[in-house]
């Protein structure tokens, strides 16, 4: 089976995972939620980013795209054609035991990006209150940087920066 081509609603890394294992160069233990090379028999070698999620890049018809580790093992077992991909970008896969390493399949649900930032969903590094937030909007007005704040919360950048620019928590003043 051939891979179509980008589909709308379908993300770059899905499509990236299905056609690996399609074409049979990957396949997944989903007990140990690891992927192995057909061609080396070795487990594909994810590593972790600054957010503590493993992740690897993959070449992908002439670029390079990042997988996340859990969202390909969730792919992986979950669907079986293209056309199971899920195709609303608003589903985020969820580590239920809230442990970002632990990638086993058993452990994985497709939720939305609302039910993921709940505070019993899983892991999550910071659940900023509307006052923490209108702290950090202000400070960085008198011009603290999103990286300074970050690393006195414990949190990365990106999520400093979506704060103050209002692309999330919109509610707040």
């Amino acid at each position: 089976m051939t891979a179509p081509r980008l589909l709308p609603g379908i993300r770059l890394q899905d499509l990236v995972v299905m056609t690996k294992l399609t074409s049979r160069d990957w396949t997944l233990d989903p007990a140990k939620g690891e992927f192995i090379s057909t061609r080396t028999g070795k487990p594909i070698r994810f590593h972790t980013n600054d957010g503590g999620y493993q992740v690897v890049s993959v070449r992908f018809r002439g670029r390079r795209v990042m997988v996340l580790r859990h969202r390909a093992v969730y792919i992986a077992g979950a669907c079986r054609t293209y056309s199971d991909l899920p195709t609303d970008f608003d589903l985020q896969v969820d580590h239920i035991n809230g442990d970002l390493t632990d990638c086993r399949f058993e452990n994985l649900r497709l939720i939305t990006a609302r039910e993921n930032n709940r505070p019993r969903s899983g892991y999550m590094l910071r659940f900023f209150s509307s006052d923490e937030v209108a702290r950090l909007r202000e400070r960085y007005a008198a011009g603290v940087s999103p990286q300074e704040m970050a690393e006195e919360y414990g949190v990365t950048r990106g999520t400093v920066w979506r704060l103050v620019t209002r692309r999330t928590y919109k509610e707040v003043p």
